[in-house]
């Protein structure tokens, strides 16, 4: 239990800084390969928490709406 808490805040806290710019690049699915690129192995779930969690925090509704999918997934 401590470590789904812990791999939650810590995509939280990755995630944090993308959806505060407002403009959704990729889709969820692209993020989230994002994420483990950069932090390593993540659950779907601990994504998935992350990710209602920093919409949540932000206010940024409009990233439930899904993306289109894009092929590049480098910033």
């Amino acid at each position: 239990m401590d470590r789904a808490i812990a791999d939650r805040k810590r995509v939280t806290d990755w995630l944090l800084p993308h959806v505060e710019r407002g403009e959704k690049a990729f889709t969820k699915e692209q993020y989230r390969q994002l994420a483990i690129s950069d932090l390593g192995p993540v659950s779907k779930a601990a994504f998935d928490f992350a990710w209602i969690s920093a919409i949540e925090q932000t206010g940024h509704h409009d990233w439930y709406k899904p993306n289109t999918r894009r092929k590049e997934t480098k910033q």
